[in-house]
């Protein structure tokens, strides 16, 4: 999703009008298959159309066992009664019946207060009322922002050429490199994280998904979600290791017996 895009959104929920304007599929570009159960904590959010029938949405991170990170510009419509969601947790091929499904029953969305394009506050939570089997990833400490040259991964559903409309069922994962971020001259939040390139690279639409470190033993470290792109930054990241974005979020978890949730701050032996 451009930041344009994104914007026009953010407007037209200000003034609670949704009609039918909602992220597009997601797309990862230059990137790879990811075979089944490789990333159990990438979760597909999928949305109910006039019809009945769920099509794709937005990506999520599973970081807790009762917990779903996405972008606010995806759940603040499913906040509001806008969109009607449903959950897909442990499923890389969106055409089979494999994983866990969950509908809203099931859950309740906390969106950002003060979400705003421009800042890094694009990050909503979606609260299971029970722990799922699928292994979460977790987050890293606060303020261990990952260094420019480090490379992450990113995965989502869809288009894989922005080129062609064809949407592959199979979930895609690229390797993007952590670049300086660029905030024009101040016209965005210098707390964003900024990670890939104009070939490999998220897509339009690749909203919620996360900007992730692998671990070979132990579990993945999720550093950011994918909230849209500017003129300088083909994929723009909602900063998970900001310890301002999470001020809003420690009541609504301290409810959910989920204080733990929010990271700690970071020690000086952590490295990022």
């Amino acid at each position: 999703m451009s930041r344009r895009t994104a914007a026009s959104l953010a407007g037209i929920g200000a003034f609670g009008i949704l009609g039918t304007v909602t992220p597009s599929a997601s797309a990862i570009v230059g990137g790879a298959p990811v075979a089944d159960g490789a990333r159990p904590y990438v979760v597909q959010i999928e949305q109910q159309g006039a019809d009945g029938t769920w099509s794709h949405y937005c990506g999520g991170a599973l970081i807790d066992s009762r917990v779903v990170a996405t972008a606010a510009h995806c759940s603040m419509w499913a906040e509001r009664g806008k969109v009607k969601i449903r959950l897909v947790l442990g499923r890389s091929d969106s055409a089979s019946s494999a994983g866990t499904v969950l509908t809203d029953e099931r859950f309740t969305v906390h969106s950002h207060p003060e979400f705003s394009v421009a800042t890094n506050s694009d990050l909503g939570l979606i609260v299971l009322d029970r722990p799922v089997r699928q292994t979460s990833a977790v987050l890293p400490p606060l303020g261990a922002e990952p260094r420019p040259g480090r490379v992450l991964r990113a995965a989502g559903w869809g288009r894989t050429d922005l080129g062609d409309p064809a949407k592959p069922s199979r979930l895609h994962e690229a390797a993007l490199p952590v670049k300086k971020f660029d905030d024009e001259g101040g016209v965005w939040d210098k707390n964003f994280l900024c990670a890939g390139t104009d070939t490999v690279r998220v897509g339009p639409g690749d909203s919620g998904g996360p900007l992730f470190a692998p671990k070979v033993s132990g579990k993945a470290v999720v550093y950011g979600l994918v909230t849209g792109d500017t003129n300088t930054c083909s994929g723009l990241f909602t900063n998970l290791t900001d310890p301002s974005l999470w001020k809003p979020f420690r009541a609504p978890l301290a409810s959910h017996g989920l204080s733990h949730v929010i990271p700690v701050e970071r020690r000086p032996a952590d490295a990022a």
